[in-house]
């Protein structure tokens, strides 16, 4: 099932990421569903996109293509530099916080294959509220649901 999916990558992101930087003493939450009032630090959540299914992904038998998920990561910005390091470092292929390195890396027990879209990383983005300014990035990850 869909939310087995999410659980298992937000799983991943906890043991590969959240664990690094745990490690070095940075506070990081990571959520299987969106987080509406992040906390202090940084926060991962996982969950369905703006467009949640892609059809041109469909084959025979497939009802409607692969699931779009996506990935946020978002950082208060009361250490503007230290922050956009982190998130800058979840983007680097090469660094062992990277998002889309943990994610394809990873065996997962609900999901037939889970894959970051090239073309669906974004740049910095300013996720500020009222309560918080923020920054952030997002990922784009395509997932297939293992039918038994």
């Amino acid at each position: 099932m869909l939310r087995d999916v999410l659980d298992e990558i937000a799983t991943v992101l906890r043991t590969e990421i959240g664990a690094s930087l745990a490690s070095d003493g940075i506070d990081v939450e990571i959520e299987p569903r969106m987080v509406l009032s992040p906390s202090e630090g940084i926060c991962l959540d996982v969950y369905r996109g703006e467009s949640a299914r892609d059809g041109a992904s469909a084959g025979m038998g497939d009802i409607s293509g692969v699931y779009a998920l996506t990935v946020r990561a978002r950082a208060t910005t009361a250490d503007g530099d230290e922050a956009q390091d982190i998130l800058t470092d979840m983007s680097d292929d090469l660094n062992e916080i990277c998002v889309a390195a943990a994610l394809e890396s990873a065996e997962y027990e609900w999901a037939t294959f889970v894959a970051v879209d090239p073309d669906g990383f974004s740049g910095l983005l300013d996720f500020s509220t009222a309560a918080s300014p923020m920054v952030g990035c997002t990922w784009r990850v395509l997932t297939g649901v293992a039918v038994s």
